[in-house]
């Protein structure tokens, strides 16, 4: 059993990571504001912009796929620099093996990248290439550093290199919420039901000029980077959010922990005191016979 001074240092400990885990916590919440209102404000654009080059490529696969490519995919992993987030790069890094042990069984080869410490700690080893990896990449998202990860894998996707982007990130739900995402943005991917659709909205409600193709050609590169752009501003608001419900739990265990040594810190305590108090009465008593 701990004796009162052991229990007193655990209690002061304790008091410290509190308030530690609680300032994080505060932290964590002005980020997480701000991080909200940039993906909320994109997530429109980005939607709108990807039902547009579907529609462009709706009617034609060689305008969404080229021909003489590789079989081998690109995957971006988009994790944290730092831990305290809960689930948050856990769920990042099980999902990008599922995928990279799902593409090893059907023979394709796996190129990756990185964004985020944590992930290229942990995985890099079980991947044939890394192109690139960014550290305290997320400090502030900005569309020049999208446009920065796009010139460097557009190229890849353009000369045949790969024949498939995927980027693995945890869109942002809400703070308690993070849904893990593993998204195919090159070449363009839509349902049957989705083509058909845009097939009589393009025919029949809308003109394009110039044609589809130029249109296309045209939209690709920026169609690309904002798909970037969204991933990394979904994952930074899912990041604050994560480490936000993480400090929050914790800061209520290390009440119950406070709690529970300060009970037992009395009882200790209490039972020191009766102890000395029988010994003086017995002194006492003996003294009188």
């Amino acid at each position: 059993m701990a004796s009162i001074k052991d229990l007193k240092k655990r209690i002061t400990s304790t008091k410290n990571t509190q308030q530690t885990t609680k300032a994080m916590k505060m932290v964590s919440a002005a980020k997480l504001r701000r991080a909200t209102d940039a993906i909320v404000s994109q997530r429109p654009y980005a939607h709108e912009i990807a039902r547009l080059m579907s529609v462009l490529s709706g009617q034609d696969a060689s305008l969404s796929e080229s021909s003489q490519k590789k079989s081998a995919t690109l995957l971006i992993v988009v994790s944290s620099d730092r831990g305290l987030c809960g689930g948050y790069n856990a769920n990042v890094i099980r999902a990008a093996s599922n995928f990279i042990i799902a593409k090893e069984k059907l023979g394709k080869a796996v190129k990756t990248a990185f964004i985020g410490k944590k992930a290229y700690e942990l995985i890099r080893g079980r991947f044939t290439l890394d192109l690139f990896h960014y550290e305290e990449f997320g400090a502030k998202i900005t569309f020049k550093k999208a446009a920065d990860i796009s010139k460097k894998i557009l190229p890849l996707f353009d000369q045949g290199e790969v024949d498939e982007v995927v980027i693995v990130f945890n869109e942002f739900v809400n703070a308690i919420t993070q849904v893990v995402q593993t998204e195919q943005v090159l070449p363009l991917k839509t349902d049957q039901e989705a083509d058909a659709k845009n097939h009589v909205m393009t025919s029949e409600l809308t003109i394009f000029v110039p044609n589809k193709k130029e249109l296309y050609e045209s939209l690709s590169g920026k169609y690309f980077v904002t798909q970037i752009f969204k991933a990394l501003l979904d994952a930074q608001a899912s990041e604050h959010g994560s480490r936000m419900s993480a400090m929050e739990n914790a800061t209520k265990n290390a009440g119950d922990m406070i709690r529970k040594l300060t009970l037992q810190y009395n009882k200790q305590r209490q039972a020191s005191i009766t102890k000395e108090l029988l010994e003086i009465i017995s002194g006492s008593e003996s003294q009188k016979v």
